[in-house]
């Protein structure tokens, strides 16, 4: 499994900080927490970091002195910053392009799929959707290597699912589940693009992952739903970024 890259977040509100933390590390993102610009740029010059995550509501001069800092400092010039403010918007409003944010994502986050694709673009991420672990069992219309296989993870693009007799990259397949808390069944095609065998790193769980093909727009939005679900359902998202 890939390590975790390291986003660097700046918010002066522990509450926001605890939230963001939590939020950034089920999307395997490892978050470095500071409260001011000025702790972040000690712990850049001793960290590196893919990102950097900053809680722009902010008066208008103090959030372009920051931005200004982040800029003249040699360890965070290059690296992409997002502001994460309240607003609808979802583009670089006009009036902050010249502080060079990479992206603004509105805050609260209701959308855990928009943010995860502002920080994998930024960050080179090759994985496109957030995934979530899970444990539901899975019926192969093949039957091979088995009729019944456990899937452990799934996103909107794919599913991973355990077993010691994964097939070779390329193989498709046509799976039938049920969503935890969805009773309506879910028909799927997928082609096997990854295979691990169990082998001497313990922490490769062997099976084979499937990358979904010819998934239809309901099909894709339910499991959109559940992943979103499985991901901050269970945070207070409304109170937590409205102390930031």
């Amino acid at each position: 499994m890939n390590e975790k890259k390291k986003v660097l977040v700046i918010c002066r509100s522990s509450v926001g900080q605890m939230y963001l933390g939590v939020v950034l590390n089920r999307i395997w993102y490892m978050p470095v927490l500071a409260k001011t610009v000025g702790e972040g740029v000690l712990l850049a010059r001793e960290n590196e970091f893919s990102l950097v995550l900053f809680d722009a509501d902010l008066p208008d001069d103090v959030r372009i002195a920051a931005a200004a800092a982040m800029r003249a400092d040699p360890s965070l010039a290059e690296v992409p910053r997002v502001a994460l403010m309240t607003t609808r918007i979802h583009t670089i409003p006009e009036s902050l392009l010249p502080e060079e944010w990479a992206a603004v994502v509105s805050k609260p986050i209701t959308d855990i799929g928009l943010l995860y694709d502002v920080l994998r673009r930024l960050s080179e991420e090759p994985r496109r959707t957030p995934r979530v672990p899970v444990r539901m069992r899975d019926e192969i219309e093949e039957q091979a290597p088995q009729r019944y296989l456990t899937a452990v993870n799934i996103s909107e693009g794919g599913i991973y699912l355990r077993t010691h007799a994964p097939l070779p990259e390329n193989t498709m397949l046509h799976l039938s589940f049920t969503l935890p808390l969805d009773p309506d069944i879910i028909r799927v095609a997928g082609t096997v693009v990854r295979s691990a065998r169990l082998g001497a790193r313990l922490e490769t769980e062997p099976g084979m992952g499937l990358r979904f093909i010819d998934i239809s727009e309901d099909t894709r939005n339910r499991i959109r739903n559940f992943v979103q679900w499985s991901l901050i359902g269970d945070l207070e998202w409304e109170s937590a970024l409205d102390s930031m």
